[in-house]
């Protein structure tokens, strides 16, 4: 009773925390795990340390003796403040090129956010003449970004919101035979989109009202005008267009774009033993490998495209009238829209080493397929309006980790761990304001209280340094935002995990100079 109780309270949790994500490694989200957390996320493929482990490596699940329900909770803390550094119209050939872009620095973009996991794991057989069996589920979000600038801010014209959520569905299947776990799992994955921006459209007429411009003496002769009252004419029009806002940065509109997609993909493991607990050498205890997979995911997002304040091609007292006054609002008007998202796939390597009874280290290299996300077109259903294209060109990252575990007494253990994190964005050119992202830093510290033989507690913090992003991004319309970011991301967390069934916990009596030293289980 007591556990479906809290079955249903803590799914209720999860459900209302996990659509909440924010931007953590480009759009990737390491935060899956507390007990992770404390170390950094080293040695995630080989730790095995609770039931989180079925997102790190589903293999894992089989050295954990008892069934688990965990509720991760990760406060997550991103800051990313622009400085304008000369942000201006990239437009060469024409009177706007070098012309500074109007607007500020748009606020800090990071948005705080609660961003929740669940895992249930239960051992289905053990010790059989087929091996050990586990099976799992889990819910979690392993990707995710939101960014949000003022409407003013100078580089409004590539970005104002953005915000990816995505939410995973994993049912787990896990066997071990002797020193071998293999695990595997399907992943069964939501995601929505919103993006934003603004539309220049005071620049966008340019190109249409100078073909106005130079077709009016024509105009104006076959009407009767005079010669010599021509050139007044056409000048007084200028000035009626241009004091309406007909000039680059003078009307803007706003764009935005929503979608989401379900879709299916898979991750499996495999974890090696190469020293069982029981096999005790003095100094060295247990030790193992993992490798893990997490496939790609290839959505394509259905959702409506709104425009807002898109204006007419008018102008008060202007001697002669725009002759298409709606040409704006017949191409840039609500409607449905389509955009293919590439999720990149993973590969994750990790070793776990118990040392000295009581002390353990353990090292992680993970790889990510970034280089699946090069272009994002994002396709109307009216043929004439413009695709719009995210133009990313990613390159792979790599992320490597270190991290070391105290396990002081039999109810703590405490942690820490170092971290870096390859950006997988290639220059500053391709750095939009959407994902200021660069190469991160992690130190990370937690620990692990257990008041209870049925019952951990997690907490751990990390702090993310950033190097400082430089952004040098064009954008379609020929906005060429300069600047630096200051960034950084403090992450806190705390989970619950709550344990029944299995065989009872027993402390292991080591013989050392005719002493008895005792150790626990992690």
């Amino acid at each position: 009773m007591r556990q479906s109780i809290i079955l249903r309270v803590v799914s209720c949790l999860v459900l209302v925390t996990l659509p909440l994500a924010a931007r953590a490694g480009s759009f990737q989200l390491s935060e899956q795990s507390v007990s992770g957390l404390g170390v950094a996320f080293a040695g995630g493929a080989a730790s095995a340390e609770d039931a989180s482990t079925l997102f790190f490596n589903p293999a894992g699940l089989t050295l954990l003796d008892k069934s688990e329900l965990q509720l991760g909770l990760h406060a997550i803390i991103p800051s990313d403040e622009f400085t304008n550094q000369g942000t201006r119209y990239n437009l060469p050939g024409t009177p706007f090129n070098g012309l500074p872009v109007a607007g500020g620095n748009g606020g800090n973009a990071g948005i705080n956010h609660i961003l929740g996991n669940l895992y249930f794991s239960h051992p289905l057989v053990r010790n059989s003449s087929y091996g050990d069996i586990t099976v799992g589920i889990g819910m979690f979000s392993p990707f995710g970004l939101e960014t949000d600038y003022q409407p003013d801010f100078v580089g409004r014209y590539a970005a104002l919101r953005t915000k990816l959520t995505t939410i995973d569905i994993q049912p787990t299947l896990a066997w071990r035979y002797g020193r071998f776990s293999l695990g595997g799992g399907v992943d069964i994955q939501y995601a929505s989109a919103r993006l934003s921006q603004a539309i220049d459209f005071g620049l966008a007429a340019q190109a249409p009202l100078g073909q106005f411009y130079a077709a009016l003496p024509a105009i104006l002769a076959a009407r009767g005008i005079p010669a010599v009252a021509i050139p007044g004419v056409i000048a007084a029009t200028r000035a009626a267009y241009t004091a309406a806002g007909f000039v680059p940065g003078g009307l803007d509109g706003v764009t935005e774009i929503t979608g989401k997609d379900w879709t299916v993909g898979f991750t499996v493991g495999g974890l090696f033993e190469y020293r069982k607990p029981d096999e005790d050498n003095g100094f060295l205890q247990e030790g193992r490998i993992g490798v893990s997979y997490r496939s790609k995911m290839d959505h394509t997002l259905e959702g409506d495209a709104a425009f807002r304040r898109v204006p007419l091609i008018t102008a008060a007292g202007a001697p002669v009238q725009f002759p298409s006054p709606t040409a704006f609002q017949d191409v840039f008007f609500n409607q449905g829209v389509t955009a293919p998202l590439d999720i990149p796939d993973l590969l994750h390597a990790s070793i776990y080493q118990r040392f000295a009874k009581n002390f353990a280290v353990m090292g992680d290299v993970t790889w990510t397929h970034w280089s699946r996300l090069q272009q994002v077109p994002i396709v109307f259903d009216n043929p004439g309006t413009p695709t719009n294209v995210l133009n990313i060109g990613y390159d792979d990252s790599m992320r490597y980790a270190v991290g070391f575990e105290w396990y002081a007494c039999k109810n703590l253990t405490l942690r820490t761990g170092f971290a870096y994190d390859e950006t997988p964005i290639q220059s500053a050119e391709l750095r939009t304001p959407r994902i200021p992202d660069n190469n991160r830093y992690w130190l990370s510290f937690g620990a692990k209280y257990s008041p209870k033989d049925w019952l951990d507690i997690d907490v751990g913090y990390a702090h993310l340094f950033v190097d400082d992003p430089f952004s040098n991004f064009t954008d379609s319309q020929g906005h060429q935002l300069i600047g630096t970011y200051n960034a950084h991301v403090d992450i806190v967390s705390a989970s619950f995990t709550i344990k029944w069934g299995g065989p009872r916990e027993q402390s292991q009596t080591y013989a050392k100079d005719s002493k008895e030293v005792h150790t626990y289980r992690k």
